[in-house]
C-alpha cells in the first residue's frame, strides 16, 4: 500500500508569506503613525469617494447611486462619476462592514485585501496552467509583490483590481482553448467591464496578447483542443454576452466617457516622438527599483528571481518562444511614447500598461522554478554575464556612478544572495528542503526590500510628508471648513452653491473632493471623468484654473463667472481679511446681529490644516440655478471676445449653438477697458566690474572678507579698493564677454518690453529676471477687476547644453575652479533634472496674487499646451491699491508673448442692473431635489430657459406637463426655448443609458443562467455511470 504524505496547500503557504511581507512593509507605516492615504490623490480623491460611497451603502447621505448629485462640483451623475473608483470594485463594498468612524482603517485594510487577492488569482491561473507547487508559489509572490503593486497600494489602491482580474481573464482564455466552458471567461470579462472601463481596455489588450501567445504555445505542443476558428467563435460569443451582462453599468459609463472632458482634449502622447533622455537612462535601474523620480509611470520593480528567470527563459528561447517574444515586445513598447499612449486609451504616454508585465515575469519564474534542478554550468555563465550587463547599464544610466538610493542596494543585494543560493543548490541539491526554504526566504526578503523602499522613512525620506498621518483624514473630512459648513446649513435653508478663495486649500492637487462630504455644493470637484460641456464652458471663458480632472476649480475667483454659476457663499481665510486681500465684487463678510464678523476658529488637523481661521463671504449677485433669458447672443460677435468679456456678455443674453426663433438677438460687446502700463526690470544681472566684485566677495567663500559692508562704498571705490581682493585686477576675456552678454540682454529686454510685456528672460547664469508692470493712472481703475490677457505664448526651453553653459558661467563669475570632476557632476545633475516644458509665472499686486501654470509634458493627467491665458488679478474698491504688478517666472530659460494686455472690468450700478434683472427672471417657487428641478416661469415674451445645470442628455424637460426638447446654453449647461406666459417648468434626470442597460443586463443574465444550467446538466449526465448491459446479453 502506497504511503501518502500530507502537503500544506500552496495557498496557505502563500498566505503565511503574505502576512510576513505585509507586516514588514505596511506595518512600518502603522509603526510610524502613517496611513497609505496619499497626500495628493489619496486624500483629495480616493478617501472622500470611499467615505461618500459608505454613506450611500448605509443610506445616510440621502443619495442614491443611480441619481444626480449636487455635491459633485456643479452637479454630476453619481454612478458614472464613481464608476472609475468604487462602483465596480467588489472589495469596495466591504467598507460597509466597518463602523462609520473606522473608514480610514477600512481604506487601509481593503488595500491589503485587494493585494492578497492579486496573488490568489495568479494561483488559480497557475493551477489551470499546471505549474508545480513551487513554481506556483514563487510565481504568485513575484506577481503580488513588485514595484507596481506597492506603488499603487501607496498612491492608487483601486489600481490593484487590474492585476487581480488579469490572471482570471487568462484563465478563462485557456479554458476555451482546452475545450472547457466559455462561461468562465464571460463572467470574468463582465466583471472587468463593470469594474472600470479603462481597465477593460487595458486588460482586453493584455488578454488578446495572452490569447495569441497561448494559442501558439499550445499549438506547438499539440495540446490545443479547440481549433482557432472555433475558439474565435467562442471569444466573440463571450464578449457579446459579457457586454450584455455588464450593460447596466457599462453603457452609462461609456456614454459618460464619450462626452467627458478627456474626449478629444488631450494631445496624443503629449506630442512626444521619443521620451526625454533621462527616461531611457532610468530604465535599467527601474527593472528592480521604482522609488525616486519616476518618469511616465516607468514602474516595474520586479524581484531578483524574475531577472534570473528572464535570462533562463531566453537561454531556452525556442522552448518558451511565445513568452520570449512577449518580453521582446515589452522592451520595444517601453521605448516608444506612441505605444504607451495607445495603451493609455489614445491619450498621454503613461506606461500604466506595465502592470501587465508582472504576468510574463511571474510565468517565467514559475517555469524556471519548475525546472530549476535542470540548471547547467552554461546557465550560470549567462546569469553572470547578464548581471554584469545590467550593472553596467545601471552605472551608465546613473551618470557613471553607483550612487543610488539606499533601498536600491538592498534589491541588488538580493540578486547577489539569490545567485549564491542557486550556486549552493547546484553544488548540493535543488530538491531538498534547505534549498527550497532558502529560495522562498530570499523571494520574501526581496519583496520586503521592495516594499520598505516605499514605506520606511529610513529609505524613503518623503514618506512622512507624502502619506497622511493616522487620524488626520478622518478629522479633515469633518473640519475642512472649520465648522463653517455646519453654520451655513443652519443659516441658509435654500439651495445654494459655494466656492473657496484660491489660497484656502493648501493641497497641491488639481482639485479636492472633501467638500463633497460636507454638503456645501462647492463648485470644485476632482474626478477622472468630468462633464465635457462644462469643460468647454471653462475653456471658452478662459478659466485659468481649468484642467481635465477639475474643469471649474474655484473659477479663478472671477466675479462674473461665480455669479453665472450661482455661487452664493465663498469660504476664505481669516488672515486674508487682516491683510486686506481682495475678494470678488459683491461678496461681503457674513456678520452676526451685532455687526461683528462671524469667524470660525482654526481646527487643528495635523499636516493638513491651512493654519488660519475661516470666514464666510456672502454674494448678493448670485444668479438663480434656473432663470429666463429674453435675448440671445449673436454667435459671431461672441466668438471674437476675450474670455473675461464673454462672461460679461452672458449677462446680456444666452449663448446658443443654433439660433432660437422668436427670441431677440443682441450683439455681444466688450465690457472691459484697456489699461496702460510700462514694464520695469526688477533684476540686476551682473553687467559692471563693481557688481561683479560685490558678487564675488559676497558669494565666494574663499574670497569673502569678514565683517565687510560693501554698501558703504561707491562703485568707483569698490573697484579701486577691492578689485585685487576679488581677483579682478586684470579682467579676463571670458569674464568681459559674460558681462557684455548680460548688458546686451538688459538692453534688448528693455527694448522688447518698451510697448508692453513681450519677453521674460534669464541672464548668462540662468537667473530668471523679475519684472514689474507699472499702471498709469491707477485711480481710474477703482471698483474694477483687473485681468491680464496673454496671447501667443512661446517658451525658450532649457536644453542640456544651455544649462551646462549657465553653470559654467556661474563658476566663471564666481571665480570658482571648474575641475573635470565638477563638470561631470554638473553633467550628471543636468541629465537627471531635465526640462519638460513646464513653467510658472507668478503675478502679484498689493491685494491679490495669481499664477500662470504650464504643466510639463511629463504630466500624465492634465497636460494641455497653453497658447494663451486670462489671469484674474482681483477686484479692488481702493483708489491706488494696485499701482504695480510684480511678475516672476521659473521653469524654462525664457518665455515670449505675442501680446500681454492689461484690462479693467468695471463693477457699478449698470452691472448690478443686469444682475438684478436676471435674478427677477429666475424661476419662482424653485425646488431642487436629487433628480428634479422645478419652478414657474413668468416672462411675457418668448425666452430661453438658462441654467447652470451641467448639460447632459439625461435631463428631460416638461413645460406644463408637455415634453419639451432641451439644448445647450452658454456652452455647458441645460437650456430650452420657453414661450411667453406663466408655465410650470420641470426638469427630471435619469442616467443616460441606464434604462437600456437594465434591459440588456436582464437579457444577458438570463442567457448566461440558461447556458450555465444546460452545461451543468450535461456535465452531470456525462459523469453519471452508464448502466451495465452485460447481464441482458443472451
Amino acid at each position: 500500500m502506497e504511503k501518502r504524505t500530507f502537503k500544506i496547500p500552496v495557498w496557505i503557504i502563500y498566505s503565511l508569506v503574505f502576512a510576513v511581507v505585509v507586516a514588514a512593509t505596511f506595518g512600518l507605516l502603522r509603526f510610524e503613525g502613517l496611513t497609505n492615504i496619499w497626500r495628493v490623490d489619496g486624500i483629495a480623491q480616493h478617501y472622500p469617494i470611499l467615505k461618500e460611497f459608505y454613506g450611500i451603502l448605509h443610506g445616510t447621505v440621502h443619495q442614491s447611486l443611480f441619481s444626480w448629485s449636487w455635491n459633485l462640483g456643479l452637479g454630476a451623475d453619481q454612478m458614472t462619476s464613481f464608476a472609475y473608483y468604487v462602483v465596480g470594485d467588489p472589495f469596495a463594498y466591504l467598507i460597509a462592514l466597518f463602523p462609520a468612524d473606522k473608514i480610514e482603517l477600512g481604506y487601509q485594510l481593503l488595500t491589503i485585501v485587494r493585494l492578497y487577492a492579486v496573488g490568489l488569482s495568479f494561483l488559480a491561473l497557475a493551477r489551470q496552467l499546471r505549474f508545480k507547487r513551487a513554481g506556483s508559489l514563487l510565481g504568485a509572490l513575484i506577481y503580488t509583490f513588485n514595484g507596481f503593486t506597492f506603488y499603487v497600494s501607496f498612491h492608487h489602491p483601486f489600481f490593484l483590481l487590474a492585476p487581480f482580474f488579469f490572471p482570471l481573464l487568462c484563465l478563462g482564455v485557456d479554458k476555451i482553448y482546452k475545450g472547457k466552458s466559455f462561461l468562465w471567461l464571460t463572467g470574468f470579462t463582465a466583471m472587468v467591464f463593470i469594474c472600470n472601463l479603462y481597465f477593460a481596455y487595458l486588460l482586453g489588450l493584455g488578454a488578446l496578447v495572452f490569447a495569441a501567445a497561448r494559442y501558439v504555445d499550445l499549438k506547438r505542443r499539440g495540446e490545443l483542443v479547440r481549433s482557432f476558428p472555433r475558439s474565435l467563435g467562442y471569444f466573440a460569443v463571450t464578449i457579446a454576452l459579457a457586454l450584455a451582462v455588464a450593460a447596466v453599468i457599462l453603457l452609462p459609463t461609456l456614454l459618460a466617457m464619450l462626452s467627458s472632458s478627456r474626449t478629444g482634449s488631450s494631445t496624443f502622447a503629449n506630442g512626444l516622438k521619443l521620451y526625454p533622455l533621462v527616461y531611457y537612462l532610468n530604465l535599467p535601474n527601474a527593472l528592480f527599483n521604482t522609488t525616486g523620480t519616476m518618469y511616465y509611470w516607468d514602474v516595474i520593480g520586479t524581484g531578483a528571481l524574475s531577472f534570473v528567470a528572464l535570462v533562463w527563459s531566453f537561454r531556452h528561447f525556442k522552448q518558451y518562444l511565445a513568452l520570449n517574444v512577449t518580453f521582446i515586445l515589452i522592451v520595444l513598447g517601453v521605448l516608444v511614447p506612441a505605444f504607451a499612449a495607445f495603451m493609455n486609451v489614445m491619450s498621454t504616454p503613461s506606461n500604466r500598461w506595465l502592470l501587465l508585465v508582472s504576468m510574463p515575469f511571474a510565468l517565467a519564474v514559475a517555469h524556471f522554478t519548475d525546472h530549476v534542478s535542470e540548471l547547467t554550468t552554461k546557465d550560470f555563465k549567462w546569469f553572470i554575464i547578464a548581471t554584469i550587463g545590467l550593472l553596467v547599464m545601471v552605472f551608465v544610466g546613473n551618470g557613471f556612478t553607483f550612487l543610488l538610493r539606499q533601498s536600491h542596494y538592498l534589491n541588488y543585494g538580493c540578486l547577489f544572495i539569490f545567485m549564491v543560493i542557486l550556486s549552493y543548490g547546484y553544488m548540493r541539491s535543488m530538491n531538498g528542503l534547505p534549498f527550497k526554504t532558502m529560495l522562498l526566504a530570499i523571494v520574501g526578503l526581496n519583496a520586503i526590500s521592495i516594499g520598505t523602499s516605499f514605506y520606511s522613512t529610513n529609505f524613503n525620506v518623503s514618506v512622512s510628508y507624502n502619506e497622511i498621518p493616522t487620524g488626520s483624514a478622518t478629522s479633515w473630512a469633518k473640519n475642512f471648513f472649520d465648522g463653517a459648513d455646519k453654520f451655513l446649513k443652519k443659516y441658509d435653508k435654500t439651495f445654494y452653491r459655494t466656492s473657496m478663495m484660491s489660497n484656502y486649500d493648501i493641497l497641491n492637487t488639481a482639485g479636492n473632493n472633501i467638500p463633497m462630504l460636507l454638503g456645501t455644493h462647492t463648485i470644485e470637484s476632482y474626478f477622472s471623468v468630468q462633464n465635457g460641456a462644462v469643460n468647454s464652458f471653462n475653456k471658452q471663458l478662459d478659466n485659468n484654473q481649468q484642467t481635465m480632472n477639475d474643469p471649474t476649480s474655484d473659477a479663478n475667483n472671477r466675479t462674473t463667472m461665480l455669479n453665472l454659476l450661482g455661487v452664493k457663499y465663498v469660504f476664505a481665510r481669516r488672515d486674508d481679511v487682516a491683510l486686506r486681500k481682495s475678494f470678488p465684487y459683491g461678496f461681503k463678510l457674513v456678520r452676526d446681529k451685532n455687526g461683528k464678523m462671524v469667524k470660525f476658529s482654526n481646527r487643528t488637523v495635523y499636516k493638513l490644516e491651512n493654519h488660519s481661521s475661516t470666514v464666510l463671504l456672502k454674494n448678493k449677485n448670485a444668479l438663480p440655478l434656473a432663470y429666463m433669458q429674453t435675448t440671445q447672443l449673436n454667435s459671431n460677435s461672441y466668438k471674437k471676445l476675450a474670455g473675461n468679456d464673454k462672461e460679461q456678455a452672458l449677462l446680456t443674453g444666452a449663448k446658443v449653438n443654433k439660433k432660437v426663433s422668436g427670441v431677440k438677438t443682441t450683439r455681444a460687446k466688450s465690457a472691459s477697458k484697456n489699461v496702460s502700463y510700462t514694464v520695469k526690470s526688477l533684476s540686476e544681472p551682473i553687467t559692471t566690474l563693481a557688481q561683479l566684485i560685490r558678487y564675488r566677495l559676497t558669494n565666494n567663500s574663499d574670497l569673502r572678507v569678514a565683517n565687510l559692508d560693501l554698501n558703504k562704498y561707491s562703485d568707483a571705490q569698490v573697484v579701486k579698493e577691492f578689485a585685487k581682493s576679488a581677483k579682478l585686477g586684470t579682467i579676463s576675456k571670458r569674464v568681459n564677454k559674460l558681462l557684455t552678454e548680460n548688458q546686451n540682454m538688459v538692453t534688448e529686454n528693455a527694448e522688447e518690453n518698451k510697448n508692453g510685456l513681450k519677453v521674460l528672460r534669464s541672464d548668462v547664469s540662468g537667473n530668471h529676471q523679475a519684472y514689474q508692470l507699472q499702471i498709469k493712472n491707477p485711480q481710474k481703475y477703482q471698483n474694477c477687476e483687473l485681468y491680464l490677457q496673454i496671447k501667443g505664448i512661446k517658451i525658450n526651453q532649457t536644453t542640456t547644453q544651455s544649462k551646462l553653459t549657465q553653470l559654467t558661467n556661474r563658476m566663471t563669475l564666481l571665480d570658482e575652479p571648474s575641475t573635470p570632476s565638477l563638470k561631470v557632476t554638473h553633467w550628471r545633475y543636468v541629465l537627471t533634472h531635465p526640462s519638460l516644458g513646464g513653467y510658472l509665472v507668478s503675478m502679484n499686486t498689493a491685494t491679490s496674487s495669481n499664477n500662470l501654470v504650464q504643466l510639463g509634458y511629463g504630466n500624465m493627467s492634465d497636460y494641455e499646451k497653453k497658447n494663451g491665458a486670462t489671469i484674474n488679478l482681483g477686484y479692488s474698491s481702493r483708489k491706488v491699491a494696485r499701482r504695480i504688478i510684480n511678475i516672476r517666472f521659473t521653469g524654462e530659460d525664457g518665455i515670449s508673448f505675442k501680446s500681454v494686455k492689461l484690462v479693467a472690468v468695471p463693477f457699478n450700478k449698470q452691472y448690478e442692473t443686469k444682475i438684478h434683472k436676471l435674478q427677477k427672471q429666475g424661476l419662482k417657487k424653485l425646488k431642487v431635489t436629487n433628480n428634479t428641478v422645478s419652478g414657474v416661469s413668468t416672462t411675457k415674451q418668448n425666452a430661453i430657459l438658462t441654467t447652470s445645470i451641467p448639460y447632459s442628455t439625461g435631463w428631460h424637460l416638461t413645460v406644463d406637463g408637455k415634453v419639451t426638447p432641451t439644448q445647450k446654453v452658454n456652452t455647458g449647461f441645460v437650456g430650452a426655448k420657453v414661450t411667453g406666459g406663466t408655465h410650470r417648468i420641470k426638469l427630471t434626470y435619469e442616467t443616460p443609458g441606464l434604462a437600456v442597460g437594465k434591459w440588456l443586463t436582464r437579457i444577458g443574465s438570463f442567457v448566461f443562467i440558461v447556458i450555465f444550467l444546460v452545461e451543468g446538466t450535461l456535465l452531470i449526465l456525462r459523469r453519471r455511470p452508464k448502466p451495465d448491459t452485460r447481464s441482458h446479453r443472451h
